[in-house]
């Protein structure tokens, strides 16, 4: 079986704080957003007819050290599988989630969300992160697909 190799841009938007003071109305309420523009990191990384997962948030536990992600994702097939983490790469950290109990979704399941987290202080910011993950037939144990989804942060400074 194929290793299926995902390429994910993150495009985050930047601003130079440092000209405020000569920043125009539109420039403030860009800055500001509006409260319905507040949705957060969304990363999309597949949705196909077998299989959806999607990071629908990153942030860090200062008390704990801890860099959590958040994911939704639906199995789409007609059996139940196991979703196994592999290793992950953030920068130039590794962690081996492989030995973490498997994240399980009965056959043709709803939309479920889930967190997966590494220890990763708030200080360590990211450019790119690499995660590896198999999907598993929850009654075989035998690999379904194979992914590597590679997400590289993209800073764009809006003005």
């Amino acid at each position: 079986m194929t290793k299926e190799i995902v390429n994910v841009e993150f495009i985050q938007k930047t601003y130079d704080t440092n000209k405020m003071d000569s920043w125009s109305k539109e420039q403030w309420k860009e800055w500001r957003g509006e409260s319905d523009d507040n949705t957060g990191i969304k990363i999309p990384l597949i949705n196909d007819n077998r299989f959806y997962l999607k990071i629908m948030g990153i942030y860090y536990n200062e008390e704990t050290k801890e860099m959590f992600f958040g994911f939704d994702t639906q199995n789409k097939l007609d059996r139940a599988i196991n979703i196994q983490f592999g290793e992950w790469k953030i920068d130039e950290s590794t962690f081996n989630l492989s030995q973490e109990k498997p994240y399980y979704l009965k056959s043709c399941s709803e939309v479920r969300g889930f967190q997966k987290s590494v220890e990763r202080t708030y200080l360590e910011s990211w450019d790119f992160i690499t995660i590896e993950i198999n999907l598993l037939d929850a009654e075989t144990n035998q690999l379904i697909r194979e992914f590597e989804f590679r997400i590289e942060k993209r800073l764009v400074q809006v003005f």
